[in-house]
C-alpha cells in the first residue's frame, strides 16, 4: 500500500473517531459510562456533536482526493495536536472526566500522523497544506 493509501485510510480513521464522539455525546447514558456529566441542557450535547459531524463528513469527503483536498485534513491534525495541549494545561480530566486524558492522547497520537504524514503522501509542503497551495 503506498503513502497516499495510507493517509486516506488514517484520514477516514480519524473520521470515523470523530463520529465515535458524536455517538458518546447523543446515545442516551454513554457519557456518564465514560464517567463524563451530561450537561444541563440537550443545546451542549447537539452543538458539539453537530460540529464534529461537519468534520466528519469533511474529512470523510477529503480523504478521496488528498492531493487536493489534503489541506483540511492538515487543519484537522493541527487542531487535534492544540486539543492534546489545551486538555492538559487547563486540566479537562479533573472537569470533565478522566476518559478525556484518553481522547487527547488519541487524537495526539491521529494528530501528528496526519501533520508528519500529509505532506510526503500529497507531494505538498506543510506550508502549501496550511495555505492550500498545490505544488504546480
Amino acid at each position: 500500500m503506498n503513502r497516499l493509501a495510507r493517509m486516506k485510510k488514517l484520514v477516514r480513521i480519524c473520521a470515523l473517531f470523530n463520529a465515535s464522539m458524536i455517538a458518546a455525546f447523543l446515545v442516551p447514558g454513554v457519557l456518564p459510562l465514560l464517567g463524563i456529566a451530561a450537561p444541563p441542557s440537550p443545546f451542549w450535547l447537539w452543538l458539539p456533536s453537530l460540529l464534529a459531524l461537519f468534520s466528519v463528513l469533511v474529512l470523510w469527503l477529503s480523504a478521496s482526493d488528498l492531493r487536493r483536498y489534503g489541506t483540511f485534513a492538515y487543519w484537522s491534525g493541527i487542531s487535534r495536536l492544540s486539543f492534546f495541549v489545551l486538555t492538559f494545561a487547563l486540566d479537562f480530566p479533573a472537569t470533565a472526566g478522566k476518559i478525556v486524558a484518553l481522547i487527547a492522547v488519541v487524537d495526539l497520537a491521529l494528530g501528528l500522523a496526519c501533520v508528519l504524514g500529509l505532506p510526503p503522501a500529497t507531494g505538498r509542503t506543510p506550508l502549501q497544506l496550511l495555505i492550500h497551495r498545490n505544488t504546480d
